[in-house]
């Protein structure tokens, strides 16, 4: 727990606390300004926060960058360090009389204090305290987002934090985990299609692959059984191959012909020559009453159609010769095969090389084919990890807002009378709500609030808990009263900051001058320098 806090510009230069309870007291005036925030901000501050060093403008700017002294004490064992605002990322580690003896970052230094507080969550210390350090200038003071660390923080992960602040979240941690790699195994098998190593196929493709699996296995089972012949006769086993060849290729070849056919017939209506008009002349010559000017107006007309389909022929020219020159390339390829097949009619290495070919193949079919299954059964995988997930969540959600609310109904009855409405918390996987039950009044609200982290405080491994007098502003006297009476009722550390006590009864008042780490007026301020005045 945190014993005491030392600064130079501190009034009474050491404050002491103790476990349970510790009030900040103001005046019975309600006096502003004299320092309340900002020692519940340095009690954040030498908790590992940095609020202070945003949010409590004057202090700093007033009198300069401040060193922090301050002790906690674990297993009757006590810690001295020291924290300074000029460099926040530095613990220094030090004697009992705050000599200096080593330094460690910040972030180890939370590390070293959730050890000693034995707090055993996969959630970092500041993520587990700051939501509830609750001081007035933080943003963490919406009365119906009471999970809120900071604005805009995503519920999603205020929800994620609650989860693991009650210890919950092993379970979602290892499906995460789980889900991850087989979404991790998902995108390898997606690179392998997209750098083209394993072709990408369909369920249909598959059942094709399947059967021609079937054929090539049995292709090559029966040459291993019948090797011997195939040595001694290889055209038993080339014949077929051949016959099948030699028919592919006599069909390309009559396509192509096709083809060539067409072409020349392009090229022979492109080499026709139109009439041109100095023949017309010579027949006028033959025939006087000829019309030149309208044999010239239908010899442009004639030519002008000309141009146009001599375009179109020229456009389908281009394009029968490419599909030309593709039949040629797979006829010249079938050419190859089918000399190669004549060639090795009587070599016994060709049927190793068709063994072989055959096997790598098969190899090929069979790693297209595992590479789709495994691609479906990872995909089966996600979808019914992901359902288990869901599952999980909302079982783990109902049981963290079944605890919340159950507490929240008896603190309520504590703190007010039975009829009064208790909030309510509804938890989601994404969202979540903490409904007033219909009284949205500023101090029920608050109070509201107080009960939440109570709740919390009593419910988890938080360590201690802030609450600011702005949040009792306007709570009633007598609900006020009840919630003062519950917060000596915890072992575990409560700072809150709370003036005009006259107000009380005498018990309440002597709950909090007797819990009293230091009690601040407008004539005895947390700092020893007032600028206010000027």
């Amino acid at each position: 727990m945190l014993v005491e806090i030392k600064n130079d510009n501190f009034t009474d230069k050491k404050i002491m606390f103790s476990k349970g309870l510790n009030t900040v007291l103001g005046d019975n005036f309600s006096s502003n300004s004299i320092g309340k925030s900002s020692l519940l901000m340095i009690i954040d501050f030498v908790f590992g926060g940095d609020s202070f060093l945003h949010k409590d403008s004057g202090t700093i700017k007033e009198l300069g960058h401040q060193t922090f002294k301050y002790q906690f004490q674990f297993n009757k064992i006590n810690y001295y360090f020291s924290r300074n605002t000029e460099t926040p990322q530095i613990v220094s580690i030090c004697d009992q009389v705050y000599n200096y003896l080593d330094e460690i970052k910040t972030d180890d230094f939370l590390k070293e204090l959730k050890n000693n507080y034995k707090i055993n969550l996969s959630l970092s210390f500041r993520s587990i305290v700051s939501v509830y350090s609750r001081v007035w200038g933080k943003e963490n003071n919406n009365v119906d987002k009471p999970l809120q660390s900071y604005l805009k923080q995503p519920e999603k992960e205020s929800i994620e934090n609650l989860i693991k602040l009650f210890d919950l979240y092993n379970s979602i941690s290892e499906l995460n985990q789980q889900i991850k790699s087989k979404t991790e195994t998902k995108k390898a098998i997606d690179a392998t299609h997209k750098q083209n190593f394993v072709s990408k196929i369909t369920k249909t493709d598959y059942n094709k692959n399947q059967n021609e699996l079937e054929k090539i296995s049995s292709s090559i089972e029966n040459i291993k059984e019948n090797l011997l012949n195939f040595v001694i006769n290889v055209e038993e086993i080339t014949s077929k191959e051949l016959i099948d060849l030699k028919i592919n290729k006599s069909e390309l070849l009559k396509k192509q012909a096709e083809i060539r056919n067409r072409i020349e017939r392009i090229e022979l209506n492109l080499t026709n020559k139109s009439v041109k008009s100095k023949y017309f002349k010579k027949l006028s010559e033959f025939i006087p009453s000829t019309n030149e000017d309208k044999i010239k107006e239908i010899e442009n007309f004639h030519n002008k159609i000309s141009d146009i389909l001599n375009r179109e022929l020229l456009v389908s020219k281009e394009r029968l010769d490419i599909e030309f020159s593709i039949y040629e390339t797979e006829i010249l390829s079938l050419s190859l095969k089918i000399n190669q097949l004549l060639e090795n009619i009587e070599s016994p290495k060709f049927i190793i090389d068709k063994l072989h070919d055959l096997t790598i193949e098969e190899e090929n079919i069979k790693r297209t084919n595992k590479f789709y299954v495994e691609k479906i059964e990872v995909a089966s995988n996600i979808k019914e990890l992901g359902t288990s997930l869901e599952t999980s969540i909302d079982s783990i959600l109902s049981n963290i807002q079944k605890q919340i609310n159950t507490e929240l109904i008896r603190l309520n009855e504590f703190i007010h009378s039975k009829d009064k409405k208790v909030p309510f918390f509804l938890l989601k996987a994404t969202s979540y709500t903490f409904n007033h039950s219909g009284d949205e009044g500023t101090g029920k609200s608050y109070s509201d609030l107080i009960e939440f982290d109570l709740a919390i405080l009593n419910l988890t491994q938080l360590p201690f808990l802030i609450h600011d007098s702005p949040f009792f502003k306007n709570i009633g006297d007598l609900v006020m009263e009840n919630i003062i009476s519950l917060y000596e009722k915890f072992d575990k550390q409560i700072f809150i900051s709370i003036d005009g006590i006259n107000k009380y009864s005498k018990n309440t008042q002597n709950i909090l001058t007797t819990n009293k780490a230091v009690q601040l007026t407008e004539n005895h301020q947390l700092f020893n320098k007032d600028w206010r005045k000027k």
